[in-house]
């Protein structure tokens, strides 16, 4: 999970080049709303005031699972772009999109892994 992190950190760094190569600026309020949204969506009222509901660990990786999705859709979007725009490297675009499947992979591996511990089945990826 950690790589994982570091590789969404240079996603977002990715992103903000290319924000800066179109001329399109960062808009603070947006990104504190994203923050506030992130924070706001922990407070769930699962039954579960001091300790994490079983199904938290499962729903964080479907949550991740789906933010790369829809990052890897951004990149796809761009990569199109790029044959008509000097501005994106089509070649980075590339990597950023082969980098978030690889992602995906791995939190559908980790999903998979979470369901069979959730149901008590201990299911691996390699069982689906």
């Amino acid at each position: 999970m950690q790589r994982l992190a570091a590789e969404v950190a240079q996603d977002r760094a990715a992103l903000e080049d290319i924000m800066d190569a179109l001329g399109i600026p960062v808009r603070a309020y947006k990104v504190y709303a994203a923050w506030i949204g992130e924070k706001a969506a922990r407070l769930k009222l699962n039954g579960y005031l001091l300790a994490r509901s079983p199904l938290s660990g499962l729903e964080e990786l479907e949550m991740l699972r789906l933010g790369v999705e829809g990052k890897a859709a951004g990149w796809r979007t761009l990569r199109v772009l790029a044959e008509t725009d000097q501005r994106l490297d089509a070649g980075r675009l590339d990597e950023l999109i082969a980098r978030a499947r690889r992602q995906a992979d791995l939190l559908e591996e980790l999903r998979v892994r979470a369901v069979g511990q959730v149901i008590g089945l201990g299911a691996t990826a390699g069982d689906s």
